[in-house]
């Protein structure tokens, strides 16, 4: 790496020496010993970033860090009815649940929950497949500050490799104190495009799946393959899966004159065969969250279920449950009370979609004058302040998702991002630069940034934002620059204190 490009790798831009090699992990060419991430994609491209006008923040401003007190995020949204409170509480519970591989071996019985003294491993669920990232939902993946967030400070996926005895190693990128990641290759072996979740680990060697012998991927095969996804947090998310279409195309042509002279010009990533607005995960590729929950568990866990019902690994040593498993429970000798009819994967959709979205903290002065920055520079018009579902009979069916403000932060759609933060995926109508704005709600309470963890401060994320256009080398076409350039631009000239002012509102957010 030149001294150029490591000072500016200092900055942020590239890649920090505060995020402890791997935990700046992202797409690239190539590889190196320390981080799989972003250092690599700069290294393709270093013509491209090897430049001396790139937006810099001020001496001195820092990021607050994570807010402390209560998490202000994680409970139930107001306004539900009894049914609504016990589906999610319901629903809550199950995605804590830890699978077993087959639907006779958990260790205390499915659904219920288990004692005080048992281990983490200890299991009272049933489904997990082959290969896996996580062998239980929110503590495996959502936990900070609260169930239904994103990474916690320790990795639990160092836990999940070794449960019940099993043999994996756990790949380079993931560090103990780096976020868990789930891992994409970008092209097959034949050249074509792949873009698909390749699970981390394997229950070979977990006692109860003994004659498994299915390895894991070799990671380090694919080095220069790789693209990195960490969990989005799920607060609020009911409230936006209730948002109309035409409330997202308002906002898409709001401010066109001043959004053109920013250079944005974000685009809807729409369902293929609807044509309705996708709004979920890191590239809007989802439509609903029924259909992420139902995603979630057969890529995450390997649990198979009545939207995924084969499993991507279909080896039958390994893959011990009934397939699909996690189904409507139609045996009323085994599932007799309402609230267990209703499928895990199913009831983890209930639990998202009636959490209510995350409590900012009261802003200070600063924050106050932040707000006024972050708007004034032009950070809301990606990441738009609020949007509000219909109220009345055309409204949700719930009555606590009628006419609710989501202060969310995003406007829900895919813009280009450039080279820097360009992952080389294609999903849906989105392109391998392309990222949904990340709603910045709860963002006070994060730990890692960006859809690649690569960040764990926000200055580092905002100033990821900037990237030139890049010519086409290897396998990755040419970049057009990022939309957020001239916002990134317009953030370096304020002076230090509006600087710090906005890092001080994201963190009451």
């Amino acid at each position: 790496m030149s001294k150029k490009l490591a000072a500016h790798a200092v900055l942020g831009v590239a890649v920090s020496s505060a995020l402890v090699g791997a935990m700046s992990g992202c797409s690239g060419n190539g590889g190196n010993d320390g981080d799989p991430g972003s250092a690599t994609t700069t290294a393709a491209y270093t013509a491209d970033w090897d430049r001396d006008d790139r937006p810099r923040a001020a001496h001195g401003v820092t990021d607050p860090g994570v807010r402390g007190g209560v998490p202000g995020a994680g409970g139930v949204i107001a306004g539900t009815n009894a049914n609504e409170a016990a589906l999610w509480g319901e629903g809550r519970f199950r995605s804590t649940e830890v699978e077993a591989t087959c639907d006779t071996c958990a260790d205390f019985e499915p659904g219920q929950p288990k004692p005080p003294g048992a281990g983490d491993d200890a299991t009272n669920s049933a489904g997990l497949g082959a290969r896996f990232n996580s062998n239980t939902c929110t503590p495996g993946c959502h936990s900070q500050p609260a169930l239904g967030g994103t990474s916690p400070f320790v990795n639990p996926s160092f836990k999940a490799a070794a449960a019940k005895g099993a043999l994996n190693i756990v790949p380079f990128f993931e560090k103990i104190d780096g976020p868990t990641r789930e891992v994409r290759f970008q092209f097959n072996p034949d050249g074509t495009r792949d873009g698909g979740v390749h699970q981390k680990f394997s229950v070979r060697g977990r006692s109860d799946a003994p004659l498994c012998t299915l390895g894991q991927p070799d990671f380090e095969a694919q080095r220069g393959n790789m693209s990195f996804r960490i969990p989005t947090p799920m607060f609020g998310l009911g409230i936006i899966d209730s948002l109309p279409d035409v409330e997202i195309l308002k906002y898409k042509n709001a401010n066109l004159g001043r959004k053109a002279a920013l250079g944005i010009h974000g685009e809807t990533n729409n369902n293929g065969n609807t044509g309705q607005i996708s709004r979920f995960g890191w590239k809007a590729q989802n439509a609903s969250i029924t259909m992420f929950a139902g995603e979630a568990y057969t890529v995450e866990m390997g649990v198979t279920n009545e939207l995924f019902p084969i499993s991507k690994i279909e080896d039958y040593s390994c893959n011990l449950g009934a397939e699909p498993n996690d189904v409507t429970r139609t045996s009323s000798t085994d599932f007799d009370k309402p609230l267990e009819i209703m499928s895990d994967w199913m009831m983890f959709s209930l639990f998202m979609r009636f959490t209510d979205q995350p409590t900012p903290a009261p802003f200070d002065a600063s924050a106050q004058r932040g707000l006024d920055a972050f708007n004034q520079i032009g950070c809301g018009e990606c990441h738009v302040p609020s949007m509000t579902t219909r109220s009345g009979p055309t409204g949700p069916q719930s009555n606590a998702l009628k006419g609710v403000t989501a202060h969310l932060y995003s406007d829900l759609l895919v813009h280009h991002m450039g080279v820097g933060l360009a992952d080389n995926v294609n999903q849906g109508g989105a392109g391998p630069d392309q990222f949904r704005s990340s709603p910045l709600w709860g963002v006070g309470q994060r730990i890692f940034f960006l859809h690649d963890g690569r960040a764990n401060t926000l200055t580092e994320a905002i100033l990821a934002h900037y990237s030139p256009a890049s010519h086409a080398h290897g396998n990755h076409p040419a970049y057009p620059a990022s939309e957020a350039n001239q916002v990134i631009r317009n953030f370096a000239h304020l002076p230090a204190g509006s600087q710090q002012d906005i890092l001080n509102f994201l963190r009451s957010l």
